[in-house]
């Protein structure tokens, strides 16, 4: 176990020597939560990188890491939800992520919904910049400064057309 962190310190030693910046980077980022997840959770686990996965794909959980709680709701939706345990608390063991759901009446929707942002937080937690809603935020991003910088230049250019006449 301890030699395989060795091997992935000396790994991000050499990919520190890569001319590119952005690869050196996202290698970087690949091995430092590989060593995280190492050193975090021990010896096996079946939380997997996105990265490792093809098309970036989240991370299964498996059952017996999943500690789920049923809780009386409260809120809107009536008589129904304050008498009823339809409120799930979700927490993942290994990682101590937790995540509640209360967004429907139904227990079983609200278990599926729970264990789907269970998911995204879990692979968040492990992946940091690189898990999904990183990297959907950062498009996002990237997104709104483009359409801002273009929205700026199309109003310099009509101020120019409206100063010439």
């Amino acid at each position: 176990f301890t030699e395989i962190v060795d091997y992935l310190h000396l790994i991000s030693d050499l990919v520190a020597l890569l001319p590119d910046a952005l690869l050196r980077e996202e290698i970087l980022n690949e091995v430092e939560s590989v060593v995280r997840r190492c050193v975090g959770e021990g010896s096996e686990t079946s939380v997997a990188t996105t990265a490792s996965q093809p098309g970036g794909a989240l991370p299964e959980l498996k059952e017996e890491e999943l500690e789920e709680k049923f809780v009386k709701g409260s809120g809107a939706g009536g008589q129904k939800v304050n008498k009823t345990s339809n409120r799930v608390i979700l927490i993942h063991v290994p990682t101590q992520v937790r995540v509640e759901c209360q967004d429907t009446r139904s227990l079983t929707q609200n278990r599926k919904i729970a264990r789907k942002r269970l998911r995204l937080k879990v692979d968040a937690f492990i992946n940091g910049k690189s898990s999904r809603t990183s990297q959907k935020a950062s498009v996002a991003v990237a997104k709104k400064a483009k359409n801002k910088s273009r929205n700026k230049r199309r109003r310099q250019q009509k101020k120019k057309k409206s100063d010439q006449e």
